[in-house]
């Protein structure tokens, strides 16, 4: 854009034409991007229904920046807009839309107030097993911290034959999570409540009889936790559903696994099982559909450093077993600083791998095999400046994992060695 004004400028004077004020100004040319059709429609009748000094508003614990969420909540196969909005009084509670979609247009079916300043979770699921899929609203105080949160409330919306049915309930949480605990192919509701100075209260709700009952609940008395950093449902064993929880305690954390026996809800590990110092997140590694438990691993051969914080520590996956424990399963290097991560190690070499005692944290790190005798390197991370990458990168195979303006960090893989059939380090995000 600037170029074809200075371009204009360069013919108007080349032309002899001196009156150059009559020349647009280049930031007159900018506009904001264009939303495709169908959604700027909607966003004019939206902005058309919002009071004088209102905001769209999204959720603060979602990865979707989006203020719009779409669904067909009554199945009839017509899509429902819904949108949270701010009134210009910020310490009034936030307003629900529905609107609905008619040809070309939406039509603004119904709004009601919520029941807090701040949309903390906001999920679509069928929860009530009418068939129909119901909104569930997690409403929080300004300011506070969702992971510790105890003022947080979940509601359950149900939008029947145009009408919003608001559930009788209003649950308190600091994360919540859908799944189906008890075995009996229905979603159940799990609520995790950190309360200050007690513990952690666990309750799972369903859906029957028009309410919401609880079918079990679990105190974790532990007074030292000083909140959540991520809150998973889903398999913890082939044959076993769970909530995973991954709890700061001070700068360390650990992992408690929670599943339902018999009814009644139990933990499985102790809080030393999972113990590390550092924040890792528990997650499906290797694509098996199963949650893996983190834990930290002093590498072979740094056991007689004093400085332990000094150390690049090894993170290890492991798989919850029923009778023998946590069972690993796979090993692989994470930044402590949250810069990069390299993939897992092949299974081949589990427990096969440390680094090399050369290494230096944020420097240079060396990855060897154990079970060679020679210790042959497999893969290495170099911590370059930006002269030094220029110089080094055109080769030696350096893959750029993370840089800035004054550092560059990169790494290979041994062409001779396990990996030379190429991975790639990605970015953590």
């Amino acid at each position: 854009m600037w170029l074809s004004v200075v371009a204009a400028a360069g013919l108007l004077l080349m032309s002899g034409c001196s009156d150059t004020m009559s020349l647009p100004d280049p930031t007159s040319l900018i506009r904001p991007p264009r939303l495709p059709a169908d959604k700027e429609v909607l966003k004019n009748v939206i902005d058309r229904q919002l009071p004088a000094g209102a905001t769209e508003v999204r959720t603060r614990s979602s990865e979707d920046t989006s203020s719009i969420r779409y669904a067909d909540l009554d199945g009839d196969g017509t899509r429902e807009a819904i949108v949270f909005y701010k009134p210009a009084d910020n310490t009034q509670n936030l307003k629900l839309m529905i609107l609905q979609e008619q040809g070309e247009s939406w039509v603004k079916r119904l709004e009601i107030e919520g029941q807090g300043p701040v949309l903390d979770r906001l999920e679509f699921a069928d929860i009530t097993g009418d068939g129909y899929t119901d909104i569930l609203a997690g409403y929080g105080v300004s300011g506070e911290d969702s992971s510790t949160a105890a003022s947080n409330v979940l509601m359950v919306y149900s939008y029947i034959e145009g009408t919003l049915q608001i559930h009788d309930v209003k649950l308190p949480y600091t994360d919540f999570a859908l799944i189906d605990l008890n075995g009996d192919d229905s979603k159940d509701l799990a609520l995790v409540e950190m309360r200050p100075s007690t513990g952690t209260d666990i309750r799972v709700y369903q859906y029957r009889d028009s309410a919401f009952q609880e079918l079990s609940s679990l105190m974790l008395p532990n007074k030292t936790i000083t909140g959540y950093y991520n809150v998973s449902a889903g398999k913890v064993s082939a044959d076993q559903n769970g909530l995973v929880l991954d709890i700061m305690v001070g700068s360390g954390s650990y992992t408690q696994i929670v599943v339902m026996k018999d009814g009644m809800l139990e933990s499985v590990l102790s809080e030393v099982a999972a113990f590390k110092d550092g924040l890792v997140k528990s997650e499906d590694i290797n694509g098996d559909g199963i949650i893996e438990i983190p834990t930290l691993k002093l590498p072979v051969g740094w056991d007689k450093f004093a400085n332990k914080k000094d150390i690049p520590m090894l993170t290890v996956y492991n798989q919850w077993d029923k009778e023998d424990g946590l069972i690993k399963i796979r090993e692989q290097y994470r930044d402590a600083s949250g810069r990069f991560v390299l993939p897992p190690f092949p299974e081949e070499l589990l427990d096969n791998v440390t680094l090399n005692t050369v290494s230096m944290v944020d420097k240079y790190l060396q990855f060897v095999r154990i079970d060679d005798a020679n210790r042959q390197w497999i893969e290495e991370v170099r911590f370059f400046t930006p002269a030094q990458w220029q110089n080094e990168s055109q080769g030696d195979s350096w893959i750029k994992l993370y840089s800035t303006s004054s550092q560059v960090i990169a790494y290979r893989v041994n062409p001779n060695g396990p990996l030379s059939t190429g991975r790639l380090g990605t970015p953590l995000s």
